[in-house]
């Protein structure tokens, strides 16, 4: 099909697809536009009313349809193609009038938009000049788009950098304060459309100004660097405002100061106090402090910081302030200036109570620590000596001039090097280096040291937090041989109890079997896997408990022993087993909640014991017998002597008659015979009324030397026939004692009566007597021959008659009789063993033995 001018359909419609395709103006391009419709509209509707009719006519003379279709003449035929012809031939010129129209109009169209695009990209460029300025830059952030635009730039003096992604760093290039507000402001610009003016500073402390403003939904900031005035206006107003914040600050840190602290205006006034100096000074508060003028320091004070300042000089000093009441020192700090002072006041009392107790604390712990046995040595952070103990100076001798120069580390393991205390090492100093490598540990470090004179020290590092270490040097060389020895030891307890007869077993606080010994087997008849480590004592007893008649034993030593009781004491019993064999047992509490039980098996010792037992009866019976005899036949002794010695001094009577010198002499050996032989009868009743518990001591207040003087009288006939010396000395402050004055009389005449006997003739006695408060004490000595140590142990028992150097020997019971007697009194006798002559007797009797009984 073609159009107008035989042209293609598609070809002519090629314009009005450019056409389209154009930009118009929106009145001329819609009246075009439906004009184009209705042409459209009205071509298809003749067409349409053509083809229905046709359809109508074919439809009702359906059997004629094909000729007319078909027929050469058909009339019907020309008149549709004649129509459609007719529609194309109108559409086509309508199109082609409307596009010359069109093509008019956009031309003209054309040529203003050009022109505008001219003036709105010279306007664009002029903007961009602005904005590209080297002293200022611009970020611009749209509101759907979190990524801005920056333009422009800023001087490299600025401190800001040049890259995008680096500028839009704020914090990194600008101060941190500036950083701060920049930051707070640009947000509430972004989301509150709030328009700001800021003075930034940079890193480098240049001042930028900085402006934020909105528009058509996108937020500008621009940053502009400032020159000369202005930027020096700006600059002071920055560090103006900087001054004030710090100012605010320090005056709010101030404020909360625990401390009193003031301002002083030019006149000296109080001009500002904090809350700390209204309280210190009583007042109501801050205010009512600063307008009654009420000062902290007192007159004095205040006249000697005047005077200071005067001087240009601060007033610092330590002086006692009342502060509610209560007397604080304190350090003042109070200076002074043309345009006003300021003061501050600084409580030490706690301060200063704190360092005197520190300093009492380190003084006690040093004294405590030079008072210690061990050695201690403190190093500080640089390794020099601070301190050392006595201990430290006697272990290793070192001169107290060198340790009291604080020598380092090293050259005091020198020093100890030179003078051979410590082992030799070939490789000492990086012995040594290894040593001090511990004050930059923080674990304390322990080193075993042998030093060459045999000791042994185990030296222990404890490094401070602080920075330093201190050395403790512990003499172990005795703990060792302890261990040595407690091993020895342990070694010859398991040997001892393995060959010991008794029978031993420990049972632990946990009631199980710790050790025993072979006997136990053979004791109570044990198998080896009876007595396992860790037998329970209860199946121990379950396994003994059989062998024995009185198993109500073992239920004591398992109350004992699992703690059943109500208290650890020791146990001993008797078992007796089935074998008529006799165990006694013992228990007994160890330490650490332990248990030992020994096993004796004393048959044997039960048979002797019953036959001692009946021996003992007997020998009882026949001391009886004998006692009684002796004191039947005593007593039937004394009446024929009393006889005899009475009708001897009858004889001697010249009344009766004369005799010869023969009869005189038999007469006298009669007499001294028969006194002789009373002596002995009475001495040997004497003795059994002792062993019979029978004699009751007499007690009476007796004069010393009353006593003394009769027992002399007793016995000057021994000695004046002897050509003997008796010397006697009492003092004359003796005084009284109270004894019994009979048995007394009787001790000092047996003991004199000895002495003569034993004395050689023309020999001397000597008896002195020695009071004191609560004693009196006689010393016997002689000059005869002298009594062995042999002798000596048995001269005072029974029938101990010993003649050396005489030839007058006695029964034996006299000193027997002194020592009975000396007993009962309470008091003691014994020989001299310092004198070396002759025999010394010291006889002890004390003034009261009455009241020493009851002391006693």
């Amino acid at each position: 099909m073609s159009g107008p001018g035989g042209k293609p359909l598609r070809e002519a419609q090629k314009p009005m697809e450019q056409v389209a395709t154009k930009p118009r103006r929106k009145s001329g391009g819609r009246g075009m536009l439906d004009r184009i419709k209705r042409s459209l509209h009205l071509g298809w509707s003749s067409l349409a009313f053509l083809a229905g009719s046709t359809s109508f006519g074919l439809a009702e003379t359906s059997t004629i349809s094909i000729p007319l279709l078909t027929g050469p003449g058909g009339a019907s035929f020309q008149i549709v193609m004649f129509a459609i012809f007719s529609g194309a031939v109108s559409f086509a010129l309508l199109a082609a009038t409307w596009l010359i129209k069109e093509r008019r109009k956009v031309a003209v169209d054309h040529a203003e938009l050009t022109s505008a695009h001219f003036d709105l990209k010279a306007r664009n460029e002029r903007l961009e000049a602005l904005v590209e300025a080297n002293d200022q830059r611009t970020v611009i952030w749209n509101g759907r788009d979190e990524q801005p635009t920056i333009l422009g730039s800023l001087p490299l003096s600025s401190g800001a950098p040049n890259e995008d992604a680096a500028f839009i760093g704020f914090g990194k290039w600008m101060k941190p304060e500036s950083a701060a507000a920049f930051d707070h402001a640009a947000d509430r610009l972004r989301k509150n459309a709030e328009a700001f003016d800021l003075t930034i500073e940079t890193q480098r402390s240049v001042v930028l100004e900085v402006q934020g403003r909105t528009s058509g939904g996108m937020a500008f900031v621009r940053f502009v660097s400032l020159q000369g005035e202005r930027a020096a206006l700006a600059k002071l107003q920055s560090e103006h405002k900087s001054l004030a914040n710090q100012f605010d600050i320090l005056r709010a840190l101030h404020l909360a100061f625990p401390f009193p602290a003031w301002m002083r205006d030019a006149n000296g006034k109080l001009a500002w106090v904090n809350n700390a100096y209204a309280t210190a000074v009583d007042a109501e508060n801050d205010e009512a402090a600063r307008q009654n003028q009420i000062e902290l320091l007192d007159t004095g004070s205040r006249q000697i910081a005047h005077s200071l300042q005067q001087e240009g000089r601060p007033y610092v000093q330590r002086a006692p302030v009342t502060v509610s009441g209560d007397r604080r020192l304190m350090q003042i700090v109070d200076i002074s200036t043309p345009e006003g002072g300021a003061g501050v006041a600084i409580d030490l009392s706690e301060i200063d109570l704190v360092q005197a107790t520190l300093k009492k604390t380190i003084e006690a712990h040093a004294q405590t620590l030079d008072n210690l046995a061990t050695a201690v040595a403190i190093f500080d952070g640089s390794k020099h000596l601070k301190f050392y103990n006595s201990a430290f100076q006697r272990l290793w001798g070192l001169d107290p001039a060198f340790l009291d120069e604080e020598p380092d580390f090293s050259s005091v393991m020198e020093k100890l090097r030179e003078t051979r205390k410590l082992e030799e090492r070939a490789d000492f100093r990086k012995w040594v280096a290894g040593l001090a490598a511990v004050h930059m540990a923080v674990e304390p470090d322990m080193h075993d040291w042998h030093l060459p004179d045999g000791k042994a020290l185990r030296v222990v590092a404890n490094p401070h937090s602080q920075g330093g270490v201190t050395w403790v040097y512990e003499d172990v060389s005795e703990m060792l041989a302890l261990e040595s020895s407690y091993n020895a030891m342990s070694q010859v307890q398991s040997v001892t109890l393995d060959h010991l007869a008794e029978a031993v077993i420990v049972f632990g606080s946990d009631g199980k079997l710790k050790l025993f010994n072979p006997p136990l087997q053979s004791i109570w008849r044990l198998l080896a896997e009876d007595l396992a480590e860790g037998t329970h004592v209860s199946e121990f007893i379950r396994i003994c408990r059989p062998l024995t008649a009185n198993g109500d034993e073992w239920d004591v030593v398992q109350r004992q022993i699992t703690g059943s009781a109500e208290q650890r004491e020791t146990v001993s019993g008797r078992f007796e087993q089935n074998g008529n064999n006799v165990i006694d047992y013992a228990l007994v509490p160890l330490p650490n909640g332990q248990f030992m039980i020994t096993f004796v098996d004393v048959t044997d010792s039960v048979e002797i014991e019953k036959a001692l037992k009946e021996r003992n009866v007997a020998l009882e019976a026949a001391h009886r017998i004998k006692s009684a005899f002796v004191e039947h036949v005593s007593y039937e002794l004394r009446t024929p002597l009393t006889n005899i010695i009475g009708f001897s001094e009858m004889l001697e009577n010249p009344d009766i008659g004369s005799l010869n010198s023969t009869q005189k002499d038999y007469l006298n050996n009669i007499l001294h015979s028969s006194s002789v032989l009373l002596s002995i009868v009475n001495n040997i009743l004497d003795l059994a009324s002792i062993d019979a518990g029978t004699v009751d001591l007499e007690f009476e207040t007796v004069s010393v030397q009353e006593i003394v003087s009769a027992a002399e009288e007793s016995v000057k006939d021994h000695v004046t026939g002897r050509s003997l010396r008796l010397d006697i000395e009492v003092p004359a402050d003796a005084g009284e004692f109270r004894v019994d004055e009979k048995r007394v009389r009787q001790i000092l005449f047996n003991l004199l009566t000895n002495s003569v006997k034993f004395t050689p003739d023309g020999g001397w006695i000597s008896l002195i007597c020695e009071p004191s408060e609560e004693a009196v004490t006689f010393r016997l000595a002689d000059s005869g021959p002298g009594i062995s140590k042999e002798e000596r142990d048995q001269i005072f028992g029974r029938f101990e008659s010993k003649s050396k150097g005489n030839t007058r020997g006695g029964a034996g019971l006299g000193l027997s009789i002194v020592q009975s007697f000396v007993d009962l009194h309470g008091g003691e006798i014994a020989f001299d063993e310092s004198v070396k002559q002759g025999t010394t007797i010291v006889m002890t009797l004390p003034r009261n033995p009455q009241a020493a009984e009851k002391a006693a």
